[in-house]
Order: structure tokens, then C-alpha cells, then sequence
């Protein structure tokens, strides 16, 4: 009998993806090859190809938010409709050492056409210059800004949601978390997407995913870990290691060919225990990072009306 591993089914779409972005001549950039601000110039590169296309919106607005914490931008992406409108925060990815306010722009406006709920980004400070906690705190001053502005800005801070994905995904349930502990009125709804929960390395998710085949690997994520961390003890660091009752409605997407799928799968059992309302769907045969690909990939788009219907259901 062979001990060689079978070879996993792959979405065509995802095939077909990659072979265009190599046309396009775009990648991710990878700070463990380069230095960081050319890795990072080539991740906006890559974002900008998949956000070409989004529908356009009435406004889009920027804002800075202050405080005892590096100032953050904070984008608001407003569609048709009148005040107070539902307002959805979304935290972008990368590993907490890339990404800025510009990820999975087409993937906000979309969401923003689709449910009428104002979709914000934000541009919160990456590692190594800025490490934990920092991105949190700008983070929960960007959720308490959207509340105690909502009147203002025309928004309903009654009907708040989060989502996040990735190092985003991480942050979005740090978030509630610390929200819940301190006592203060948070979103009411959160999806969790392929979230960077712990640094369990030794699952099977991360045996069977994590060479780099599929994107992210194993090791990748170990540095990840440790450029954010730097050695600090987090409290909220590992969400996935934290008391779960108690939080909103959540939606988890994860993704098949995923070293961080088992922590989707484990936080799943965790919210089970606690009695959290909540929901799970695996997106099998595509890799970590497939809901920017809403041009390419028909399970992006899947993806992102689930995210709009639990909108439109709690929001």
C-alpha cells in the first residue's frame, strides 16, 4: 500500500485564476524573500488586479480616527439608501504585517451594493513596526468611533456587525471578546473567515495544507506569529483559546485547502459548547485567501452572499 497522500480535488476555477494572475504578472509579495517594502508594494499590486470591476457607490468616505493609539483611517463605503443605515466593520487580512485600507475594496463595495448596509474598512497599523496589542485597540476605537459617531454619520449603531478575515479574522473576535469582558455594547453580528486563531501548528489542517502548496504555509504563519507577538504574553492574541459565551450570532467560513482550517473547525465545537448561535460552511477546493476573488471564483461569490444574508438577517 502507498503512504503517498492523494491528490485533493481543486476548484478549475481556482486553476484558471492562478493562470491569470500570472498573466497579469501579480503574486503576493513575501517578506521572507523581500525586504518588506517591496513585498508589500507587490501585495497591493496583487489586491488592485483583484479589485478591478467594483460596482460603484454613491460616496465613499474617508475619516481619521485618534486617540491614545496610532490614528487609523477608517473608509466608509455607502450605498443607495436613507439614515440610519445598518453599518457593517470588516478587518482585512495578511497576516498582520500586510494588507492596508484598499484590501478586498471590490469585495466591500460589492457587500455594501448587495445588503445596502454601510460597509467601513480600516487602515490599522501592521507588524513589525506596530505589534500586539495595537491593532486591537485601533480596532475596538474604530467599533466605539462607529457608535458614538453613528448619529452623525448616519448610521444605526443599533445595527452593527463585524467580520474579518485572515489575521482579520483574528482581530474581528478579539474584538468582540474584549468588548464582551468590558461590559460594552458590541455588534450584534460577526463572520469569522479563515480566521488566524492560534499558533497550534500540529493539526492536520496544517500537516495535510501547510508546505505552501496551496499559498499559505506552516512556517509563514509561524513568523507571522512572531513578528506580531513579539514574544508578548496575549490575553487576546490566541482568540481561539478564550471563553466563547456570551458572544453574537457568528458565521464561519473556511476554506478546503486551509492550514488554518482547523481552527475554523475547532472554534466551530467551541461555540457549540457555549451555546453561541452560529454557523459553519467549508468551501472545499480552494485555498486560504479565496473571497477576494469575487471576478473569478463562483465560490467567492457564494461566500460573500452568505456574509450578506447573515447581514440582512441580523443587521
Amino acid at each position: 500500500m502507498s503512504d503517498t497522500k492523494p491528490t485533493p480535488w481543486i476548484d478549475p476555477e481556482v486553476l484558471a485564476a492562478q493562470t491569470l494572475l500570472r498573466e497579469k504578472g501579480v503574486a503576493p509579495g513575501n517578506a521572507q524573500l523581500q525586504p518588506f517594502p517591496e513585498a508589500r508594494a507587490a501585495t497591493r499590486a496583487y489586491q488592485a488586479a483583484l479589485n478591478e470591476g467594483g460596482p460603484a457607490l454613491p460616496a465613499v468616505t474617508e475619516h481619521l480616527v485618534t486617540g491614545d493609539f496610532p490614528q487609523v483611517k477608517v473608509r466608509l463605503y455607502r450605498p443607495e439608501g436613507s439614515a440610519p443605515q445598518p453599518v457593517f466593520l470588516h478587518v482585512h487580512g495578511g497576516g498582520f504585517a500586510f494588507g492596508d485600507i484598499d484590501s478586498l475594496d471590490r469585495w466591500k463595495r460589492e457587500l455594501a451594493a448587495e445588503t445596502g448596509a454601510v460597509i467601513v474598512g480600516l487602515d490599522y497599523a501592521l507588524s513589525p513596526d506596530h505589534r500586539y496589542p495595537v491593532a486591537l485597540e485601533q480596532v475596538l476605537a474604530v467599533l466605539r468611533w462607529l457608535r458614538a459617531e453613528a448619529s452623525a454619520l448616519g448610521l444605526d449603531a443599533d445595527r452593527m456587525g463585524i467580520a474579518g478575515d485572515s489575521a482579520g479574522g483574528n482581530l474581528a473576535l478579539s474584538a468582540l471578546l474584549a468588548l464582551r469582558d468590558a461590559g460594552e455594547p458590541g455588534p450584534r453580528f460577526g463572520a469569522i473567515i479563515y480566521g488566524m486563531l492560534s499558533a497550534e501548528h500540529d493539526s492536520e489542517s496544517h500537516r495535510d495544507w501547510g508546505d505552501g502548496t496551496y499559498g499559505l504555509s506552516t512556517d509563514k504563519l509561524a513568523w507571522y506569529w512572531d513578528l506580531h507577538l513579539g514574544g508578548a504574553t496575549a490575553s487576546h492574541g490566541y482568540p481561539l483559546h478564550a471563553d466563547m459565551a456570551g458572544l453574537p450570532p457568528l458565521l464561519l467560513l473556511a476554506a478546503g485547502l486551509d492550514p488554518l482550517l482547523d481552527d475554523t473547525l475547532k472554534l466551530d465545537r467551541k461555540l457549540t459548547a457555549a451555546g453561541v448561535e452560529h454557523s459553519m460552511t467549508l468551501y472545499r477546493g480552494v485555498p486560504h485567501g479565496f473571497i477576494g476573488q469575487t471576478a473569478l471564483l463562483s465560490q467567492a461569490q457564494e461566500a460573500r452572499r452568505a456574509v450578506a444574508a447573515g447581514i440582512a438577517r441580523y443587521l
